[in-house]
């Protein structure tokens, strides 16, 4: 058998890979976003009411009547991923990180004869997608290579089948299956279990916002504030999954595959590109000069998503001889759809209290995941909004933070704490997400300061790696069961008043 290239069209993909969403991306969209400016992560995310600048955009658009002057913020981000994954009883280890700008703000005050009234706009990155993880274990009871998700079997019996298969199917074209005939026209194939399975999955992307928003007073030391948000980002997902024939299941000497079968290695990329909108609406109140309380709300965000998914594998057959036959074959073109999705509204309420030269802040902010809905897809996806209302449930999570300010030196010392549960119903509390952090300010002349921070969160979290069925009707699938995830994230930013 010599070595061929199979293009193959996509249509016999698009049953099980057209419905491209899926419940992470409601959750990708919907978690609690990335810190604005090194200040906000080193006091932990607890900004309803502590925040001073800018930054108020991200925070509490009602803040920004705090500036007394115009001032100019720039920051950067970089964010590493550790995960340690844990499939059939075997740990495997992965890292990757990712530098990125964070933000670049104005704010400006604006003169008025009474109370105060404040504009600002900013570019932010509000989400990081950087993830990835690895496995590598003997699977003794089922294979990828077996299951109706892979073996896309067109059904179709009728005209020229073959023919069919050959233009479409990527399985076959692998000759990882069977022949066909009329005795046995279905698609089949030995692999029952017995094959090391492993590979690697890599998520990079992300989301940014552009702000633009004001706040005014409405009464003595009550303002509001809004800020539309206008986002775009892109999401890719590479997802490089091999099976082996470590244990010798197949023998060498068999003149067709695949029963000579030695490995075969499948490879899913997806690429999304991002954009839509949102408001918040935002609160401060100033009891006395020592305490603030903030309150925001987000509206909807409305997002719209191009998905573009593509499939493509090599198999390696061993004939008792020095060359390997193989087959490879990619996808000729890519399985395109485009769908909407509206995460849910969400709430948040903060206090600032400020004692002599220390700060203690501390936020709460809720979100009822189960109302986040798909929408304008190119294929029925309403039992996807069924399995949102099923599984997704409300989250709650808190954060709180302290600044001490050594105003001789022109030295402020940071720190956070934050709690993200899961928005999984079923997940238990080793699934949220706890964060310290820390950081510190130091003013380089009266008018501009250099801040550093740091972060680390840590969670844990399971992976599916497929959950189907074999052609015979019997369950396949395999699971990575714990993923231990601890997150290192720094940020510096730098701003100037003037």
């Amino acid at each position: 058998m010599k070595f061929r290239i199979a293009y193959l069209a996509c249509a016999l993909l698009v049953v099980s890979t057209a419905s491209a969403q899926n419940l992470l991306d409601a959750v990708r969209l919907s978690r609690e976003p990335l810190s604005t400016g090194a200040r906000g992560m080193a006091m932990g995310g607890a900004m309803t009411a502590a925040t001073n600048d800018y930054t108020a955009l991200a925070w509490n658009p009602a803040a920004l009547t705090l500036l007394e002057f115009q001032e100019f913020g720039i920051g950067f981000w970089n964010g590493a991923n550790n995960s340690t994954a844990s499939f059939l009883g075997t740990t495997s280890e992965d890292e990757i990180s990712n530098p990125a700008f964070n933000t670049i703000g104005l704010g400006s005050p604006v003169e008025t004869k009474r109370g105060h009234l404040a504009f600002g706009l900013a570019v932010d990155r509000i989400y990081d997608y950087t993830r990835a993880y690895r496995f590598k274990a003997v699977n003794p009871n089922s294979s990828f290579l077996n299951t109706n998700n892979f073996l896309q079997d067109p059904g179709n019996r009728g005209g020229d089948y073959k023919q069919e298969l050959q233009d479409y199917n990527l399985a076959w074209n692998l000759f990882l299956t069977y022949d066909i005939d009329s005795a046995s026209p279905q698609l089949s194939t030995p692999f029952t279990g017995g094959l090391e399975q492993s590979g690697s999955v890599t998520e990079e992307g992300g989301l940014s916002a552009f702000r633009i928003g004001g706040g005014v007073d409405i009464a003595e030391n009550i303002a509001i504030g809004i800020t539309a948000n206008m986002y775009w980002g892109s999401y890719d997902y590479r997802r490089v999954f091999r099976e082996t024939d470590v244990n010798g299941i197949f023998s060498s000497s068999d003149s067709l595959p695949p029963l000579g079968f030695k490995s075969a290695e499948i490879i899913d990329s997806r690429n999304q590109s991002q954009s839509g909108f949102g408001m918040m609406l935002g609160l401060l109140a100033a009891p006395s000069e020592f305490f603030r309380i903030g309150i925001t709300i987000e509206t909807p965000t409305w997002m719209s998503i191009e998905d573009e998914f593509r499939r493509g594998g090599t198999a390696t057959f061993n004939f008792n001889r020095e060359e390997s036959s193989s087959g490879n074959a990619d996808l000729e073109g890519a399985i395109v759809n485009s769908y909407d999705i509206t995460t849910p509204m969400r709430f948040g309420t903060g206090f600032a209290v400020t004692v002599a030269n220390a700060t203690f802040s501390g936020d709460v902010k809720y979100t009822d995941m189960s109302q986040t809905r798909f929408s304008n897809s190119d294929v029925d996806i309403s039992d996807l909004n069924d399995r949102v209302r099923e599984a997704l449930g409300q989250v709650l999570a808190w954060k709180v933070g302290a600044e001490y300010v050594f105003v001789p030196a022109g030295l402020m010392l940071r720190a956070g704490f934050s709690m993200d549960p899961s928005p999984y119903k079923a997940d238990g509390s080793e699934f949220d997400t706890k964060s310290f952090s820390g950081g510190l300010g130091v003013l380089l002349s009266k008018s501009s300061i250099l801040e550093l921070s740091y972060k680390r969160s840590s969670s844990v979290t399971d992976h599916t790696l497929y959950n189907s069925s074999t052609p015979d009707g019997a369950a396949a699938s395999a699971v990575i069961d714990r993923d231990e995830i601890a997150r290192h994230e720094v940020a510096i930013s730098f701003g100037y008043r003037f």
